[in-house]
């Protein structure tokens, strides 16, 4: 007699119940301020401690850059710790919790630094904040990773996280901007972004750790060590998405960190590209639902690749929008806008379903660790692009002060940079992922396996 299988997107038991909204409300919420404050750490903090703290910007940069390699090695310790966690409240709320009082006086002290502040207290801050950063970021991404074990919910789970990251971006940018029409400086608008950090961290962290309900773990504690993280990368799995998020965040890097200088020098939108990128992330967030319906349909695999090729084409596009007309432009970077935010939650949410591969292939649940991982790679990614993106303006003789007043064949640098590397990037990552094993016929069955062994008392 012939066994049924699993239908694509099922579970064992049957049908997989939707997380109530609420729940995930409640867990995506620190993504408010957490969004807020890793952007300055990118864009306006090291400006403002060159510019307004008076730090010399070589100084400066070597800070930010020193701060950056430590906080990977953060980042695995910290993943590690967290899957040997077990309290009557799981193993990621407790990790939430303790990073409020580390971001809250981390941001402080780093947001509200006075002219003359030295180079010792911009990197005892930074790492502060960045050991903080971590904490709140690796626990919420592990803690939405618990809510559901079906393929699809999880796609579902995570779009909602994401739609609070560009929101949060969103309103960081918004402070600078209301201050300045306020009268308020450059200085007084970094410093109410701190503000807006400190006061929204305690308020989202406590209501996901208390309302997001996170699911007990689902197997034991067992000490872990760094030959677990070789461990995980035996999987084709996780090696294709670990790669493909360093290309794609290298990718998104490479956009993000050249957008105003074409948009400047080569289209010559001056004051208003910045907007420009403003109507470029809300189109993103508006534009999510449409992977989430791709990934329900096709698979969360299939809706990524449809996502890189997508950016593949609109990204040259973006060379046929026409100069001084500011409608069209916004229509276009609306258009081009809409793949933007697919990438880092369709990557994140497929992590989870690598969890269940490996929980089954080791008798372990690392979902602490495999998303350690992928914080990695994605940190990697941006700080590769910011290396390579502005190594390349020079080698290409492009000289940011004079704006559209460089040579043609450093314009033609800048835009070979801007639109032609994230496309390729683009493509290959779309070509790693055609071969991608785990879609949602396969995840079923792994839950299936999983489901037998625990009956059997071998999970």
């Amino acid at each position: 007699m012939d066994t049924a299988q699993p239908q694509p997107g099922s579970r064992p038991n049957g049908a997989a119940p939707k997380v109530a909204l609420t729940r995930i409300l409640a867990f995506s919420a620190p993504s408010l301020p957490l969004a807020a404050l890793g952007l300055p750490l990118v864009v306006q903090l090291p400006h403002h401690y060159a510019s307004f703290v008076g730090l010399e910007i070589g100084v400066v940069g070597l800070l930010f850059m020193a701060a950056r390699i430590l906080d990977i090695g953060v980042d695995i310790g910290i993943g590690l710790a967290m899957d040997q966690t077990r309290t009557r409240i799981g193993r990621f709320s407790p990790w939430l919790i303790a990073a409020i009082p580390v971001i809250m006086v981390g941001t402080w002290f780093l947001f509200m630094a006075e002219p003359g502040a030295d180079a010792a207290y911009l990197g005892f801050w930074l790492f502060v904040t960045y050991v903080g950063f971590s904490m709140g970021s690796l626990s919420q991404m592990s803690l939405g990773a618990t809510l559901s074990d079906d393929y699809h919910e999880r796609s579902r789970v995570f779009v909602f996280w994401q739609a609070c990251n560009v929101v949060g971006m969103l309103l960081a940018l918004m402070i600078p901007v209301i201050v300045h029409q306020q009268g308020g400086t450059a200085a007084a608008g970094v410093q109410g972004m701190g503000l807006f950090i400190v006061l929204l961290m305690p308020i989202t962290a406590l209501i996901a750790a208390r309302f997001a309900k996170e699911e007990p773990p689902r197997t034991s504690a067992r000490r872990t060590n760094l030959q677990d993280m070789f461990s995980l990368l035996k999987s084709d799995a996780c090696r294709r998405l670990l790669i493909c998020d360093l290309l794609l965040m290298f990718g998104s890097g490479v956009t993000g960190g050249l957008f105003l200088f074409y948009f400047d020098a080569v289209k010559g939108y001056g004051n208003l590209a910045p907007a420009l990128l403003l109507i470029y992330f809300i189109a993103g967030l508006i534009g999510a639902p449409l992977w989430t319906f791709i990934a329900r349909r096709k698979g969360k695999h299939i809706a990524l690749i449809a996502a890189c090729l997508y950016a593949a084409i609109s990204q040259p596009l973006i060379m046929a929008l026409p100069e001084g007309n500011f409608v069209v432009a916004a229509a276009g970077m609306a258009i081009a806008g809409i793949v933007y935010t697919s990438a880092a939650y369709l990557l994140r949410a497929m992590m989870a379903d690598i969890g269940d591969e490996d929980l089954l292939r080791t008798g372990q649940d690392r979902t602490g660790l495999l998303y350690a991982l992928v914080t990695l790679t994605g940190k990697a990614g941006y700080a590769l692009a910011v290396g390579v993106t502005y190594v390349g303006l020079g080698l290409v003789g492009f000289e940011s002060n004079l704006g559209a007043e460089n040579s043609a064949s450093a314009l033609l640098g800048l835009t070979l940079l801007f639109i032609g590397l994230p496309s390729i990037i683009n493509l290959i990552g779309a070509a790693i992922l055609r071969a991608y094993p785990i879609d949602a016929q396969r995840t079923a069955q792994l839950q299936a396996e999983i489901a037998a062994k625990r009956a059997a008392g071998l999970v």
